[in-house]
């Protein structure tokens, strides 16, 4: 008996299921948000980095004077009243104002230093140093801040100390020449004259003004002085200029009759010279 086969069945092909993928491409390339975000960080970082190369080629500095190549940026013209000794509170009070003064001061300033003097030789600037830059103000990756900071405390910081340390060696002089002393530290301070950016004057003394164009123990005050004949030969040489003056408070400030009238000299004198409005900081030893 033939046997019957049975058909053979064909089984239907399944067709793969298909995923779907949340990836603009199957390969999984860089998600176009983050590659943006890359490529604007590391433009950032090389402006940063052009930015920084033009800052530090804007301060390079003359090694001679300390200043930038193109220049100062300020100019402060400091006058110590060496004529009479100051006591030793006084000496380390001026000191730390000075140097406080200096600290505050943006690198690339110009301090001239000049003494009331006797003899008109010594007067004038007798040294003149930009403020450079300390360790604290450069960067780590483009310089050598131990090499900054050596050059600063050294050839800058050290030399003004030097210049304050004679505030405590001062000789009793016979005269007090602090007008003319000004007149001759404004002249010797490079470019102050003609400077056009910011200015000060520091003024150290006791305001005692004593010479033959006009003094305070012959009983002259501004009025007298006005209608000498010294008064013609006044100059106008702190226009623009911004004056602090620490006062030193010294035993002779008794023999003037009214020492209101040291005072207003000065504010008189100052202004007909062109100056602001005077800071005043009276330096005492009690």
């Amino acid at each position: 008996m033939a046997v019957k086969q049975k058909p053979a069945r064909y089984s239907r092909a399944r067709k793969p299921s298909r995923k779907v993928s949340h990836s603009r491409n199957a390969r999984g390339s860089a998600n176009p948000w983050l590659a943006a975000g890359a490529a604007l960080a590391g433009a950032a970082v090389i402006a940063a980095f052009i930015q920084m190369q033009r800052t530090e080629q804007k301060l390079a500095i003359n090694e001679d004077t300390l200043c930038p190549v193109a220049g100062p940026v300020a100019i402060s013209a400091v006058l110590i009243d060496a004529t009479d000794t100051l006591d030793p509170v006084q000496v380390a009070s001026v000191r730390q104002l000075v140097e406080r003064q200096i600290r505050d001061a943006a690198p690339g300033t110009l301090f001239a230093f000049g003494v009331v003097a006797e003899d008109p030789a010594e007067r004038g600037a007798t040294r003149a140093l930009c403020k450079p830059r300390a360790g604290t103000d450069v960067s780590q990756i483009t310089q050598n801040v131990t090499a900054v900071q050596k050059r600063y405390d050294e050839r800058f910081l050290g030399p003004v100390r030097e210049i304050l340390a004679t505030l405590g060696t001062a000789g009793e002089a016979n005269s007090s020449p602090i007008m003319e002393s000004l007149q001759s530290i404004l002249t010797g301070t490079p470019e102050f004259l003609s400077f056009e950016g910011p200015k000060q004057v520091v003024l150290i003394s006791d305001l005692l003004q004593h010479s033959e164009a006009m003094s305070f123990y012959r009983g002259e005050d501004w009025q007298s002085f006005s209608s000498s004949a010294a008064f013609g030969r006044m100059s106008e040489n702190l226009r623009g200029a911004d004056v602090t003056i620490y006062q030193i408070s010294r035993p002779p400030l008794a023999r003037i009759q009214d020492p209101a009238v040291v005072e207003d000299f000065w504010a008189r004198y100052l202004d007909r010279q062109g100056a602001r409005p005077p800071e005043l900081i009276r330096v005492g030893d009690l």
